[in-house]
């Protein structure tokens, strides 16, 4: 790409900030932009927006920036195709549906489009012929110039959906249970509970065996004794002994933090690498 045209003049604009697009002395052909910093020679995301990061200094007429703009909105997000016309195809159609011209039908007059006026002499005139001889072929050139050699596949949308659904419901499960232990402990009527005895009873699932252990405790409250349901303690090796528990209804629940502080433990560690995982990309 040359840095000047015929007048001596800036060819390119960069397409971030609009300021002139200057040589790189040791690289032949490649352009930088003095304010941004970007070059023509970087490559891009595989995304049909690459093709924006430069502009003619030069547009066809008022109406014009207008349409790019719409057009990198109504087709940035498109994958880009590895085959030239292809890559044409898609601006060409992108110029059908935002401004309903159509560059490939060899008529260059240009068109009045209300939507694209914002003033001035020939304010939402749009120049069919600037779009079919230098800003499509600008765009398909570098669009392609900036495509990466490897594009790596997208995961289809459900697939990543099920990912973080899975990466996130152990988190989620070790922290809900956690924090509900915390509540079954902290909520209710404190008490001393003395452990009567424990059962273990064993049924089967559809998948696998299950065993599940009831415990029964005394306590008094108000000085009437007590004697329900015990839960949340270490099982049989309770039996006996005398705990610090918290009643609900006729269940007391242990006050032991050891299971809810590690239920939390291993619950906290993925939320906070993925947040801050996403303030570094951010931060990039």
């Amino acid at each position: 790409m040359d840095a000047v045209d015929g007048s001596g003049m800036a060819a390119y604009y960069c397409g971030r900030d609009r300021t002139p697009m200057q040589a790189v002395p040791d690289a032949p052909g490649v352009l930088r932009c003095a304010r941004c910093g970007h070059r023509t020679d970087l490559p891009g995301a595989g995304l049909l927006a690459d093709g924006f990061d430069v502009v003619h200094r030069q547009w066809g007429l008022r109406g014009d920036p207008h349409v790019w703009e719409a057009l990198r909105t109504a087709v940035g997000g498109q994958p880009t195709p590895a085959d030239p016309a292809e890559v044409r195809a898609a601006f060409s159609a992108g110029l059908r549906r935002v401004a309903g011209i159509d560059v490939e039908s060899g008529d260059g007059q240009a068109v009045q489009r209300g939507e694209f006026a914002h003033g001035g002499m020939s304010s939402g005139m749009v120049d069919v012929g600037w779009w079919r001889d230098r800003g499509v072929p600008l765009l398909v050139q570098r669009a392609v110039q900036r495509r990466p050699a490897r594009l790596v596949a997208r995961p289809p949308v459900i697939s990543t959906v099920l990912v973080w659904i899975l990466v996130l419901a152990i988190p989620a499960a070790c922290l809900g249970g956690g924090g509900w232990l915390l509540y079954q402990r902290a909520v209710g009527t404190p008490v001393r509970a003395t452990v009567l005895s424990c059962e273990t009873s064993a049924n089967w699932s559809r998948y696998a065996p299950r065993a599940t252990q009831s415990c029964v405790a005394q306590w008094s409250v108000d000085g009437r004794i007590v004697v329900g349901n015990f839960d949340g303690g270490d099982g049989a090796f309770d039996v006996g002994r005398t705990v610090d528990a918290t009643v609900r209804g006729d269940t007391a629940y242990s006050r032991s933090l050891g299971l809810p502080i590690v239920l939390i433990a291993l619950g906290l560690p993925i939320p906070i690498v993925l947040l801050l995982a996403r303030r570094r990309r951010r931060a990039r």
